[in-house]
């Protein structure tokens, strides 16, 4: 689907049922395939919850690791900014002499391999994007000293890991309905600028179970804050408060731009480079319109914009859509994330010639609930000591 306008051209690459879900396509047959899917949506909810009490009753074997495990995930499919949020804790827990691990399943990796994948240990990374993911290999390049694993089953992936290297906690990435790993802290993302994802379970909606699994969770960090007004915010922290534990702890936090990261090898820029600067912006990511207004609040005039769905996009596919409209900008822009296909792995000739490249690195910072944060960090702490 492509939109047009004056000196901005925006091309949206979505799955048909993504456009329909997000309300893109509002014909007859979309309004008919979404009464549908709200059908389907009641034998989603059933089974998730059935799934969930086989767990709980012990009729599917939950199996716990050595070592502490805390979980950060959601409850809705997309971009919550659970990323930020794991490199934050990884980071503090490194700082506090802690050896952590994270475990991700390695989501639309091009080489998948059955045995567990050590991404890096804390001296260096060991394997390729296409063995990885593109989120593994991010979080590999931004946590020196840690570890990094993936595979479909991350009971075996953490024992793998343990058996090489020592390792006091792990970091369950994206697992919060992985319940066959059992973990001591659940920290659960919600994303201000989309919190329920359309009030609909899959596939009516986004949600992948009702707002009430928010009572599972230890801690609560709504993302994004900055993006919403104080009124909008003020009733999002009574709706999730509603759906909490009264000893579970509420979080805010908002994700600050840091500096523009280069991809060809030259230096690093300051955020004030970007003011005026007429982009390109293309991003495969689970909220693309949060990472284009960052970029339009820095200053910068986004001439043409891709999206495309998350975890997707060729390198060629991107290169070609660069090359058609690299006479209308001056530089590239994307994610970290994406820059681990799109613009590391190819190196400088990946893009065309002649137009900078730069990733936008973002850094996760509490608002409000830090001192909940910093007790979360002695709990881990103390945990990983007496294990």
């Amino acid at each position: 689907m492509t939109v047009g306008q004056k000196n901005d051209r925006r091309k949206v690459i979505l799955p048909w049922w993504e456009q329909i879900l997000r309300g893109h396509r509002n014909d007859l047959l979309a309004q008919s395939i979404r009464r549908f899917a709200r059908l389907g949506s009641w034998g989603y909810g059933a089974g998730v919850k059935g799934r969930e009490l086989a767990y709980q009753h012990g009729w599917l074997a939950v199996k716990r690791l050595p070592q502490p495990t805390i979980c950060i995930g959601n409850i809705t499919v997309g971009g919550t900014g659970k990323t930020p949020l794991v490199i934050r804790l990884a980071k503090d827990l490194l700082a506090q002499g802690l050896r952590p691990a994270v475990l991700l399943r390695g989501y639309k990796r091009e080489k998948i391999k059955r045995a567990p994948v050590l991404v890096r240990d804390a001296d260096d990374i060991r394997a390729t994007i296409a063995e990885s993911g593109d989120e593994a290999m991010e979080l590999a390049e931004r946590l020196p000293g840690a570890c990094v694993g993936v595979g479909a089953d991350r009971y075996a992936v953490g024992n793998y890991i343990l058996k090489h290297h020592p390792v006091d906690c792990f970091i369950l990435d994206d697992g919060f309905q992985h319940h066959r790993l059992e973990r001591d802290i659940n920290i659960v993302t919600v994303d201000v600028t989309d919190p329920w994802g359309g009030g609909h379970l899959l596939p009516a909606g986004l949600l992948r179970e009702p707002p009430d699994a928010l009572r599972r969770a230890d801690a609560v960090v709504l993302t994004r804050t900055g993006s919403v007004g104080p009124d909008r915010l003020s009733v999002l922290r009574a709706e999730v408060s509603m759906n909490m534990r009264p000893s579970s702890g509420l979080l805010e936090s908002r994700h600050e731009p840091r500096q523009l990261i280069s991809l060809q090898q030259s230096k690093n820029l300051p955020l004030s480079e970007l003011k005026g600067k007429r982009v390109l912006v293309v991003s495969a990511i689970g909220n693309p319109k949060s990472f284009e207004n960052t970029l339009t609040q820095l200053g910068a005039h986004l001439v043409a914009t891709m999206r495309l769905a998350d975890h997707s996009g060729r390198v060629e596919q991107v290169r070609q859509w660069i090359a058609q409209n690299r006479r209308h900008a001056e530089w590239v822009l994307m994610t970290e994330k994406d820059a681990m296909r799109w613009g590391l792995e190819e190196g400088p000739s990946g893009l065309p010639a002649g137009r900078q490249a730069y990733a936008l690195r973002m850094e996760l910072v509490f608002s409000d609930g830090e001192d909940h944060w910093r007790k979360l960090i002695a709990l881990i702490k103390r945990l990983a000591h007496a294990r």
